[in-house]
């Protein structure tokens, strides 16, 4: 039952597109409704087992690979490394292709070890050879968004998101950076699920498919690297990681984190999201809804500058809920109650405080909501141009 929902719903999104002009009505839909037929005759657990069986699959051949290179000494040279994990590579992308035209799912578990393992041998190459760290960084960033680009298969392109945006971050604290990450990345968030069909627009029909396909990766991976992350300096900052930080300074000054200047950055990609969420509603940013709105994404950046992940998460859960994502909604939810947990327990400051505080920001934002919705949002709903970015 379940399945025939989603195939309905994927007819009805490709119809949407169809109008729009987004997508091509004589080749691209076709293909489309054959990969929902295709979806729609696999039932989700066995794509699952098949993804889980693929990544164990590409650790056993990594294992035995090594091993048989080791004997030869291949694996003392960075360039054969590179070699083989390039061929690997190649291979597992043809084998992805050939599995989307078979609609296989054998194919797309041995297409995913292979081309996962070929990667491991690339990534092991740059960060244990003698090429300098920010250039060896750089490189696993570039290698990892041709992948991304590249490869037919949407987890792939989601571990390979990831691990780019993961580079990214890492680029960003080598060179004395780490306030631009969290509006950075929220940016990137806001954009992929908010923007995705604007930008859309300026790709070419044919390359629209991918190009969906490409965003929505990246939308997930951006959003999961933004939790992590508005975690990560506070967690430094209680474990006082920032000390030991300063053998990572080449210029001989001390490692130091602005939360101002963050929280400043994260607070206004938290606008421009609520701006493109407000444009589908013909909300001006600068009315009474739009300035309440404003108030209270302001108010709460300013009361969580040393928290960041409240934000964040918050963030994430109203780009779910606008676009109607549900696994983005229980990411952001379960981050928030988390985050909220661990914040809680900390001992920097006493348990009553800390209640306290959260009991009137709790309060106040329900209060807020209650005025918009009874006030102001009532009867408003988006037009029917505007519902194509709540497709996802």
């Amino acid at each position: 039952m379940n399945n025939d929902n989603n195939y309905n719903e994927q007819q009805s999104e490709i119809l949407l597109l169809q109008q729009q002009g987004l997508i091509d009505t004589q080749n691209v839909s076709d293909k489309l409704l054959n990969n929902a037929e295709s979806a729609a005759r696999s039932p989700w657990f066995i794509s699952l087992l098949f993804g889980m069986s693929g990544i164990l699959a590409s650790l056993f051949f990594i294992g035995f690979l090594t091993l048989m290179l080791d004997n030869t000494g291949l694996l003392d040279s960075t360039l054969a490394v590179i070699i083989i994990g390039a061929l690997l590579s190649i291979i597992g992308g043809f084998l992805f292709y050939n599995a989307r035209s078979r609609h296989s799912p054998f194919w797309n578990g041995l297409a995913f070890a292979i081309t996962l393992a070929g990667q491991g041998y690339i990534a092991f190459a740059l960060l244990a050879s003698e090429i300098a760290e920010p250039l060896n960084i750089m490189l696993l960033l570039l290698v990892q968004l041709l992948m991304t680009i590249v490869i037919p298969n949407f987890i792939y392109r989601l571990l390979s998101a990831t691990l780019a945006l993961s580079c990214l971050f890492y680029l960003l604290n080598y060179y004395h950076l780490s306030e631009v990450s969290l509006g950075l990345f929220a940016l990137i968030t806001s954009v992929t699920h908010l923007q995705r069909y604007t930008l859309a627009a300026f790709i070419p029909t044919k390359w629209r498919t991918s190009f969906f396909d490409i965003s929505s990766a990246i939308g997930y991976a951006s959003a999961y690297v933004l939790l992590n992350i508005s975690v990560y300096f506070i967690a430094a900052e209680y474990s006082n990681s920032f000390d030991n930080l300063d053998s990572l300074d080449n210029y001989g000054e001390a490692f130091s984190y602005n939360y101002y200047l963050a929280q400043g950055l994260l607070t206004l990609a938290s606008l421009y999201a609520a701006y493109l969420i407000l444009k589908r509603y013909h909300i001006k940013l600068l009315s009474a809804a739009g300035l309440l709105i404003s108030a209270a994404i302001i108010v709460l950046g300013v009361i969580s500058i040393y928290v960041s992940g409240l934000l964040a998460t918050s963030l994430i859960i109203i780009i779910a809920t606008a676009n109607s994502q549900r696994v983005l909604l229980g990411l952001g939810v379960i981050a928030l109650v988390g985050y909220i947990f661990w914040y809680y327990y900390q001992l920097d400051t006493s348990l009553l405080v800390k209640s306290a505080s959260m009991l009137v920001i709790g309060i106040a934002l329900l209060l807020l909501r209650w005025l918009l919705v009874r006030g102001h949002l009532a009867n408003i709903k988006p037009s029917a141009n505007d519902n194509q970015e709540r497709l996802s």
